[in-house]
């Protein structure tokens, strides 16, 4: 089978695993246990991944606090009273919290998924404490234009989170303007169950849970010292690789786009052709239903939206939100390239969505 769904999650690099494993064994200690070697081990190894990481986006060490994840990093951002300024195309993890409080302006993006500065400084209150706009979308791409978000926000005093999960190790991103940012590792070919939290020096956030203290108090609980250094062993990797990466994936989608538009009848794209993701594409399909058309393309691995969303019933609630009918959005499906994936897998999943298009529809028509 042909994994195109690298959105949800990637394969963990094996130069990835080989750097984690004598932290199961060897290098087994807690960094909290300084009064040994073990311990001394793991804490140095915690704060050498912490540089490391830190030196990928260009801030501070003392800015970078590790999480479980994306989503406990989402929520300890948004872990404040006042009015938030997010949009509809968040993340859950992003939306649960931000609606939480019960003041919160929830953005329309436009019909490609971008949400403006000028929308941002529209909804801007005497109270707004924090704006959370994404640096990527997980389902149709959407790069937005958060250099210029973060900017006006700074000139009206209100933080900036942007949950950059999507975006981090795809495309480069500047945290200039930013005052907090998410993240996980499992996106960029790293381990599942890490992640990070960038907070800018000056910034307070209030931590979810309290205990240990451990990540200055941002983050009680023993760390995961493996995880972290998979963590920024695959932010090194993807430092080196990401860029020629782009360039070979953004080939092959737009490959693929044209090649779809041209020869599946009723076919459309979501979301804008450039400023996107380099291995995304989202394509709805007239008079199709999404799910059977995933389990009909059997030598591939596709899904029909976020992975985190993938239990609701219902037409995506980001493809609604841009303006994508319920028919259309009940039809779409999300393909995800990874660097794995080749320009011949992907003229092969043309011909099989040619193929499996045209049969549902003489199914759906008898």
């Amino acid at each position: 089978m042909i994994y195109l769904d690298h959105h949800a999650t990637t394969p963990c690099d094996s130069r990835v695993v080989s750097a984690m494993l004598p932290y199961f064994t060897e290098h087994f200690g807690n960094p909290a246990s300084v009064t040994h070697p073990f311990g001394k081990r793991a804490a140095a190894a915690l704060e050498d991944s912490r540089i490391d990481v830190a030196r990928f986006f260009g801030v501070s060490p003392s800015e970078i606090f590790f999480t479980a994840g994306a989503t406990e990093s989402n929520n300890i951002a948004l872990n404040l009273a006042g009015h938030i300024i997010t949009s509809a195309i968040e993340h859950r993890s992003v939306i649960a919290p931000a609606e939480r409080g019960g003041n919160v302006t929830l953005l329309t993006p436009d019909r490609q998924g971008f949400v403006s500065p000028e929308q941002i400084r529209d909804a801007l209150r005497d109270d707004t404490k924090l704006v959370s706009i994404e640096a990527a979308n997980g389902e149709i791409g959407t790069l937005q234009p958060i250099g210029e978000i973060g900017a006006l926000c700074r000139e009206r005093g209100v933080l900036f989170h942007s949950d950059m999960t999507q975006a981090v190790g795809k495309v480069p991103l500047d945290l200039t303007n930013v005052d907090l940012a998410s993240m996980s590792a499992h996106k960029l070919y790293g381990p599942k169950g890490i992640g990070a939290l960038f907070v800018r020096r000056g910034v307070h956030v209030t931590p979810l849970a309290v205990g240990g203290g451990q990540e200055k108090g941002l983050r009680s609980g023993t760390v995961n010292v493996p995880a972290v250094v998979g963590f920024a062993a695959a932010l090194k990797i993807r430092a080196e690789e990401m860029a020629d990466e782009a360039v070979r994936l953004t080939a092959i989608r737009n490959e693929l786009w044209d090649r779809l538009v041209a020869e599946v009848d009723g076919a459309s794209v979501n979301g804008p052709r450039d400023l996107r993701l380099p291995g995304n594409l989202n394509v709805s399909f007239d008079g199709i239903d999404a799910e059977a058309l995933i389990l009909a393309l059997r030598r591939f691995a596709l899904s029909s939206g976020s992975a985190c969303s993938s239990g609701e019933r219902g037409p995506s609630r980001v493809l609604t939100a841009i303006g994508v009918g319920e028919a259309a959005a009940m039809g779409s499906i999300r393909i995800g390239l990874g660097k794995s994936n080749t320009p011949g897998e992907a003229a092969m999943l043309v011909d099989d969505l040619k193929r499996s298009v045209a049969r549902l529809r003489r199914i759906t028509v008898a």
